[in-house]
């Protein structure tokens, strides 16, 4: 497999969805808007996108599978694509323009390619192994090491009746009492490309599915950050993510781990199994 190949269609692909993403923002109704349970919203268009992306990404790469967040499938050693058509749904459906189409390539249940495009910026992350990560083209590194006064923090926040809500609640006191900058913007697929930009130092996350998270893996890898599974599942199982700057996600996870009663740990090497 040339993976630069793969990851030009798989560009392609985000491209054409994101255009039509555009298109619909404005003829969004009521009608068309809908909660899948507390706190989780869908469109009428979700669907309709990542339709579109499936027969695209697997004519440009035969006998892949394919999992979606709407559609479902099964992630196998085979090349299968996971793709979330609209990250951020609940941004899209009142006009917030936080939202992006995430879509990764999966071989042997790793991410080794991933392309976040934000339709209302018009910025595309692309990153494969081996080939770096890039925003428009240009060459991504994450942030250098900061103080804790200094770094900007990401999160996403918990649906309404998340079972973990409570904790996630005193670790954001810790996060906001510690840190400079905190930030969420509804996007979890947006706030990793951030990181791997270098816009913000670390981000966490409890609940995550493994579509909100497989595309920003690559560009983090690629652009050398961390990625620290606190609950020791690999990366795509994982259910409470610290990814950021090597420096800025061993501050991160220090203040996570001391709510736990954990100890704090020395810095270690980025989590490269994906």
């Amino acid at each position: 497999m040339d993976l630069a190949v793969v990851l030009d269609k798989a560009r392609l692909a985000g491209l054409e969805a994101a255009t039509r993403i555009r298109q619909v923002q404005g003829e969004l109704l009521p009608v068309d808007v809908r909660q899948k349970s507390p706190g989780d919203w869908v469109t009428r268009f979700d669907r309709e996108v990542e339709d579109g992306l499936k027969v695209a990404l697997q004519q440009s790469l035969p006998h892949s599978g394919f999992v979606g967040e709407e559609s479902g499938g099964e992630l196998t050693e085979q090349p299968t694509w996971l793709v979330d058509p609209i990250d951020g749904t609940a941004n899209f459906a009142r006009g917030y323009p936080q939202y992006a189409v995430s879509i990764a390539l999966c071989v042997d249940r790793q991410s080794v390619l991933g392309v976040i495009v934000d339709p209302s910026r018009h910025e595309v992350f692309t990153a494969a192994t081996g080939l770096g990560a890039h925003l428009n083209g240009q060459r991504l590194v994450c942030a250098a090491a900061r103080s804790a006064r200094e770094c900007m923090i990401s999160t996403v926040f918990p649906k309404p009746d998340a079972p973990f809500m409570a904790d996630y609640l005193r670790e954001f006191g810790n996060v906001l009492t510690t840190f400079g900058q905190v930030r969420r913007s509804g996007s979890m697929a947006l706030e990793l490309a951030y990181v791997a930009a270098g816009r913000a130092d670390a981000f966490w996350e409890r609940g995550m599915g493994a579509w909100d998270a497989a595309a920003g893996l690559v560009l983090l890898r690629e652009a050398g950050a961390a990625m620290l599974p606190l609950d020791g599942l690999p990366l795509l199982q994982s259910q409470m993510l610290v990814a950021g700057s090597p420096a800025g996600a061993v501050l991160l996870e220090n203040v996570l781990q001391r709510h736990h009663g954990g100890q704090d740990r020395s810095p270690r090497s980025p989590v490269t199994s994906i």
